[in-house]
C-alpha cells in the first residue's frame, strides 16, 4: 500500500475549517484533558517500557530517587543515601510519603518491589538492569541495605523505578496495578479514557487528570481547538503547527528532547547481516530533507543516542547523504541490480501513526532509488510493538525515549541482552565491544567510563547496528484553560504539577 503524503496534509487542512466550527463542550471544573496517540500498556512499574505508560506512571508512582533534567539522580522516597564501597548502597528513607490507600511507604516496600523485578518466574522486563543485586536488607522501616556481586555504576540510576506496596510486589503482571505514592491515583481506566484524581498537594489547581486516547492527530487537533481537550504533547504533524500557531487561545512551546529515533535492523536477516547493506541504507537517506518536509525543521540530527550535552556522548562525524556511495556499497556487497533494475527486497515494519507513516514512505523512496524494493507493513501499536521485541521484522522504526544514562548502550547491544532479557532486539554480537559495555557498567571512574563510552558509540556508529534520525523535538500544545505548562527535554507530563488551570 502506497501513502501520499502531500494528498493527506491537503485533505487535512480541508477538514480543519469544517470541523473547527462544531461546539465543543463544556469541561468539569479543575479537571485537565490531556490527548494522547497510544494508550498506556500498563501501569506496573515493573513490566512497562513503553513511552506512554512511563509519562502516566510518573504522575501515579515514586521511586527511591527521581532523575533531574541534568540526567543526575536526586532525592525522591529515600532522603539521602552512602555508597562506602562498590558493593555497597546504604539508603535513608523519607518517613513522610504514602500510598494512595495511606499506608506508610517502607524499606519492606521498596525491597519488595525490587525482588519482585529480579523474580525469575514474573519475568520482568527490567530484571537485566538489576541483575547486579545479590542481597537487600531492611534493618528497620526506614533504612535499606543494597549489597551487589559486582560493581555496578549505573544501579543508582536506575532506583528511579515506581515503588509497589509488599502486598502487590510479589505477584504477577497487572498493567492496571497504580496503588502508587505519587501525585495522582487511579481512579477509573475505560478503552478510551483513563481517569486520575490528586492524591497530594502541589502548586497546581488541577484535582482530577483524563487521559484520552486519540490515535488521529488531526483529531486531537480539533478537539484542542475546540476545546473538547485541554493538552496534548508530541505525535503531532508539524504540517498543522502553523494553522494551530493561528488559532485563539493556543500555546505551543518546544524544545530539543532526549528521545532519539532510529531504525532497526535484523542483524541476522541474510541481506542485512552485511554491514556494507547497511552502511548504504543509511547513505541513502537525505536526513535534512525529511526534518525539513515532514517535521518543520523541528528535529535535530543526531548519530548516536545520547544528548551532546551528556558527559558520555561523543562528536562522531555525521552520515552523509551519498546515493552514489551507496550503490556502490551495495555492489561490493553482492547486490547487483537484477534486469528490474531491483537488488533485493526488504519488509519495513511501522505503527499505523500517520506521522510514521509519512515518514516511511519517504524512506521507501529512497531506498527504492537504490534499487531496494520496499513492502510497507502497518500494525496498530500493540501488535508492532510485541513483534518488535520479539524479533520479527527486517527494518522498523522506533524511538528511544528519555534517555539518561549511558549504559542504555548495554541494554541495545550486548549480546546477552538480546530478547527476551534485554532490547538488542537486532540481535547485534561483538565480543569487544561486550567486554567494554562490561567494563563500562562497573567503573566508578568517570573518565574511565568516558573513555569506554567513546569507543562503545563509535564502534556501533561503524558497524551501523542501528540507522540513526535525530533527536525528536518535544511539542507541547496548551488551549485556553492550561497555563504554566514548561516542557522538559525527556517529554515528562510532571510539570502539570506547577501549572493551572483557568475555568
Amino acid at each position: 500500500m502506497k501513502y501520499y503524503p502531500s494528498i493527506l496534509s491537503a485533505l487535512h487542512y480541508i477538514a480543519l475549517p469544517l470541523l473547527t466550527s462544531c461546539q465543543a463542550q463544556a469541561p468539569e471544573s479543575h479537571t485537565l484533558r490531556i490527548g494522547l496517540a497510544s494508550a498506556p500498556i500498563s501501569l506496573d512499574p515493573r513490566f512497562s517500557t513503553d513511552a506512554a505508560s512511563h509519562r502516566v506512571q510518573e504522575l501515579i508512582h515514586c521511586g527511591l530517587v527521581q532523575l533531574g533534567e541534568d540526567f543526575l539522580p536526586q532525592t525522591n522516597l529515600a532522603e539521602s543515601w552512602l555508597h562506602p564501597d562498590p558493593y555497597t548502597w546504604q539508603f535513608t528513607l523519607r518517613q513522610d510519603y504514602r500510598f494512595h490507600n495511606q499506608q506508610p511507604v517502607t524499606s519492606a516496600d521498596v525491597a519488595a518491589t525490587i525482588r519482585g523485578i529480579l523474580n525469575t518466574e514474573l519475568a520482568s522486563p527490567l530484571r537485566a538492569g538489576f541483575s547486579s543485586i545479590k542481597n537487600i536488607e531492611t534493618p528497620d522501616a526506614y533504612h535499606l541495605n543494597i549489597t551487589l556481586k559486582q560493581p555496578d555504576a549505573s544501579l543508582l540510576t536506575r532506583l528511579n523505578v515506581g515503588i509497589l506496596p509488599a502486598a502487590e510486589a510479589s505477584k504477577p503482571h497487572q498493567a492496571k496495578q497504580a496503588m502508587g505514592c505519587g501525585a495522582f491515583q487511579l481512579q477509573s481506566w475505560s478503552s478510551t479514557t483513563l481517569s486520575l484524581k490528586k492524591a497530594k498537594k502541589s502548586n497546581s489547581n488541577i484535582q482530577y487528570i483524563d487521559i484520552l486516547t486519540i490515535k488521529d492527530p488531526v483529531t486531537r487537533v480539533l478537539k484542542l481547538v475546540r476545546q473538547e481537550i485541554d493538552f496534548t504533547q508530541n505525535d503531532l504533524p508539524p504540517h498543522l503547527l502553523p494553522w494551530l500557531k493561528k488559532q485563539a487561545h493556543i500555546h505551543i512551546s518546544h524544545q530539543p528532547s532526549t528521545t532519539f529515533s532510529y531504525l532497526g535492523l535484523n542483524m541476522l536477516d541474510d541481506t542485512l547481516q552485511h554491514q556494507k547493506v547497511r552502511q548504504a541504507l543509511a547513505l541513502a537517506l537525505d536526513r535534512n530533507l525529511f526534518k525539513h518536509a515532514l517535521f518543520g525543521d523541528l528535529p535535530t540530527l543526531g548519530e548516536s543516542i545520547l544528548t551532546p550535552k551528556h558527559w558520555a556522548s561523543i562528536s562522531i562525524k555525521t552520515t552523509p547523504f551519498d546515493p552514489e556511495k551507496a550503490e556502490l556499497l551495495l555492489d561490493e556487497a553482492g547486490f547487483p541490480r537484477n534486469a528490474q533494475g531491483i537488488r533485493f527486497s526488504l519488509n519495513y515494519r511501522t505503527s499505523t501513526n500517520p506521522t510514521r507513516l509519512r515518514l516511511v514512505t519517504a524512506i521507501a523512496d529512497a531506498w527504492q532509488k537504490i534499487g531496494i524494493d520496499v513492502s510497507i507493513e502497518s500494525l496498530e501499536w500493540g501488535g508492532f510493538y510485541a513483534r518488535i521485541k520479539r524479533g520479527d521484522f527486517q527494518v522498523f522504526s522506533l524511538s528511544w525515549v528519555g534517555i539518561t544514562d549511558p549504559d542504555i548502550y548495554r541494554w541495545i547491544l550486548h549480546t546477552d541482552m538480546q530478547p527476551p532479557k534485554g532490547a538488542n532486539r537486532g540481535r547485534y554480537s561483538n565480543v569487544q565491544v561486550d567486554a567494554w559495555l562490561d567494563a563500562a557498567a562497573i567503573s566508578e571512574d568517570i573518565e574511565e567510563r568516558q573513555r569506554l563510552y567513546r569507543l562503545i558509540q563509535q564502534q556501533m556508529h561503524d558497524d551501523q547496528v542501528y540507522i540513526p534520525l535525530w533527536f525528536d523535538a518535544v511539542v507541547a500544545v496548551s488551549g485556553a484553560r492550561l497555563r504554566g505548562f514548561q516542557p522538559r527535554n525527556d517529554g515528562s507530563l510532571l510539570p502539570l504539577l506547577e501549572a493551572h488551570l483557568q475555568d
